[in-house]
């Protein structure tokens, strides 16, 4: 029987386990599975395998797989890349289930390793068994006590059980991260390093810890995801078993964003591309190890926080104002204490003691440390904030009493907690981490972990409600518009003017464009600016120059035909003395301009089409300020992607400025954005800018795409 795409069940708890290239050594590559197997007392029948030895580390040893008499279920390799194949070609007559590669010299050697991978991933594929590899560093599983890994955290580590389970493209950081759970003493449930994804893959990883039971919290390093629609559907399989990703994603690099000649290409970058893609999955996008275990002890050890709300309690009263205002400038909330709350506190703080958030109960409670316990059982217990947060220093004298009132406030309180101890001795910490109540070292690091799981916390129900949309495909398109007919060539795409594109904006929706018309020669200008208002812009058009106003392409403010005469002239010469292709120049009425916002969809290679809206303007690159997301979209999520622009408030009446009627806004860009996915024929649209008028009416003044 073929195992499921997600059942990786024979990596983590097998039966049997072979170790082709075993090592009397327990420090080489092929001997420390088998010293970890029996350290950790491994439940399951091990068989090293080599033609050298009789015995290794106390087993009988095997020349081979078929001479091993029982069956196996996983064959771990540890030889040389040269007999690789051939080894699993004896497994697979053999019988076994599933085979984890650490040999290296695959496709990160060029392209005979690339083919020599292809053909491992072949065989195993066709026989139906499941493939780890190559050039990986295995999996572990803390329950089972299967150790298929070469890592080195394994020789210090407890194999303390735990909540959190580990996927990663790197075995090096998947090692770190692993050692830094074992010291922290949160444990783990499962890890996986996928090396070369020759077989399993992330989104297969994910899926599997989706379903299981030993698995709250997911972590995942990303070097690239590499099928994209796998792993989409992993997230939404996690987020409706209610477990949060935590990944990191290394590489902020635009390659190729420089060369494209749409703003929407160069907003839509790779980086940006997948932090829309982890925001819209509800993805936790941390920036380092030590803040996807803060993170993750918060998901593990404490109740979800109900809201964004955070009290504070601190001994310091300069540390709960810092600490007010990291939290703040993370979105979330430290309202003051409701008048019941202010009442309870009023009667147990001494009178120069003022009952408000950030609470400062000053060092009195070094020689009273019941005030503590008092304060913090009431604020625990209050209806007014949805967690809260200890501050601390020192207090070695204390510290065993102000322990045990924390451990008895966090059991008698359904509200998530923290605590920053600094100078905090390992008792103190070790006590309080065992009890359930996460010790942080320091503001940012605390701050960073509570708005990391107000994040998930607030996405769960959005991406759960994800599950069964459909999403498109790439369209097979790796280039953004192109600045040349040659290049758009090569593309095998062709790049719409503004006049053509804004033909299809207003095809596919009802934005509305300024009064315009083409001008194909400058002798006819008298006739057709009849009914235009003026002033007027006058705008070459020519798929050879996409930016215009840099190259001299662009002429405003024209008041008068004499005035338009002149520009046209200027701008057909322009053309001509560059050598480029005219459709002719469009002269479009001139409007006065409150706000300008940028909204493109562009179809990318790995996410598929983008929809991308931010501030808007020639200058949109220097300071982006933009959201983005994969299509299709709703007019509802759409207004919140336009709600979470840094210059939202633009759009809703700031400092006297019109207010966007952003619903009816909305709506236009959600048909926008459903024909273009219904015109297979369109690669990219882009508005920019859309305005919004003097008085409030919302207007495309300029487009540009690209089509087959």
């Amino acid at each position: 029987m073929i195992p499921k795409l997600t059942d990786l069940t024979p990596f983590f708890s097998p039966q049997s386990v072979a170790i082709v290239g075993a090592s009397q050594d327990p420090i080489r590559l092929g001997g420390r599975p088998l010293e970890y197997m029996s350290r950790y007392r491994f439940a399951g029948r091990v068989y090293p395998v080599s033609p050298k030895h009789a015995q290794i580390q106390g087993l009988a040893a095997y020349p081979s797989l078929t001479a091993v008499s029982d069956d196996i279920e996983l064959a771990i390799i540890a030889v040389p890349s040269s007999v690789v194949e051939s080894v699993i070609l004896e497994g697979i007559a053999k019988g076994v289930k599933a085979f984890i590669v650490f040999s290296s010299g695959y496709a990160e050697m060029g392209d005979a390793g690339r083919e020599a991978q292809v053909r491992l991933a072949s065989l195993c594929q066709a026989a139906g068994v499941l493939l780890l590899g190559p050039n990986c560093m295995g999996c572990a599983d803390t329950h089972s006590r299967l150790i298929a890994s070469f890592s080195t955290a394994m020789e210090t580590s407890t194999l303390k059980p735990g909540r959190f389970g580990l996927v990663t493209q790197s075995g090096a950081l998947g090692s770190y991260c692993v050692a830094m759970l074992d010291r922290q003493g949160l444990g783990f449930s499962k890890f996986i390093a996928t090396g070369n994804e020759a077989g399993v893959d992330l989104a297969q990883g994910i899926a599997y810890l989706a379903d299981d039971k030993a698995t709250d919290v997911i972590g995942v390093y990303i070097e690239s995801i590499k099928k994209l629609p796998a792993f989409r559907q992993a997230a939404l399989k996690a987020a409706q078993a209610g477990k949060t990703i935590v990944a990191i994603k290394a590489g902020r690099s635009q390659v190729g964003a420089e060369a494209a000649a749409s703003h929407t290409g160069s907003l839509a970058g790779e980086d940006v591309n997948y932090q829309a893609f982890f925001d819209q999955f509800g993805i936790v996008r941390v920036q380092s190890l030590s803040e996807m275990i803060d993170t993750a002890r918060l998901l593990i050890k404490q109740p979800l926080p109900a809201g964004r709300r955070v009290g504070i309690v601190t001994v310091s009263g300069g540390a709960g104002v810092l600490l007010a205002d990291e939290l703040e400038t993370r979105g979330l909330l430290t309202p003051d204490f409701n008048t019941q709350t202010k009442a309870e506190l009023s009667r147990v703080l001494p009178s120069f003691i003022y009952a408000r958030n950030p609470l400062d109960h000053t060092a009195a409670i070094a020689g009273d440390p019941q005030l503590f316990d008092d304060v913090i059982t009431i604020v625990g217990r209050s209806t007014d904030h949805d967690a809260y947060i200890v501050f601390s220093g020192l207090l070695d004298s204390v510290a065993d009493k102000l322990v045990a009132s924390l451990k008895r406030a966090f059991t008698q309180s359904t509200k998530q907690v923290g605590v920053i101890w600094l100078g905090a001795s390992a008792t103190v910490i070790d006590e309080l981490e065992a009890a359930g109540i996460p010790v942080f070292a320091d503001i940012p690091q605390a701050a960073r972990a509570f708005e990391n799981v107000a994040f998930a916390v607030d996405q769960r129900a959005r991406v759960k409600a994800l599950a069964g949309r459909q999403w498109p495909l790439p369209r097979g398109n790796d280039v953004t518009l192109t600045a040349t007919p040659d290049e758009a060539t090569v593309a095998a795409t062709t790049f719409l003017t503004e006049h053509r594109a804004a033909r299809r904006v207003q095809s596919l929706c009802d934005l509305p464009f300024p009064g315009q018309q083409l001008v194909a020669a400058a002798a006819d200008f008298e006739k057709i600016t009849v009914g235009l208002q003026y002033p007027l812009v006058a705008k070459l058009q020519s798929d050879a120059m996409p930016h215009r106003s840099e190259h001299g392409g662009v002429v405003l403010n024209l008041q008068s035909p004499e005035q338009v005469r002149t520009a046209l002239e200027t701008l057909f010469a322009l053309a001509a003395s560059l050598n480029i292709p005219c459709e002719g120049v469009l002269l479009q009425e001139m409007h006065d301009i409150s706000v300008e916002l940028i909204v493109g969809i562009k179809d990318d290679p790995l996410f598929g089409p983008l929809f991308v809206v931010g501030r808007g303007g020639i200058d949109v690159e220097l300071r982006p300020d933009v959201r983005s997301a994969g299509l299709p979209q709703t007019p509802e999520e759409i207004k919140t992607l336009l709600l979470d622009l840094e210059s939202a408030d633009l759009l809703t009446g700031h400092r006297g400025r019109p207010t966007v009627d952003l619903n009816a806004l909305a709506d236009s860009l959600a048909a926008l954005a459903d024909g273009f996915l219904a015109d297979d024929t369109l690669c990219e649209l882009e508005i920019n800018p859309l305005v919004v008028t003097g008085d409030g009416r919302v207007m495309a003044l300029d487009a540009l795409g690209r089509e087959r």
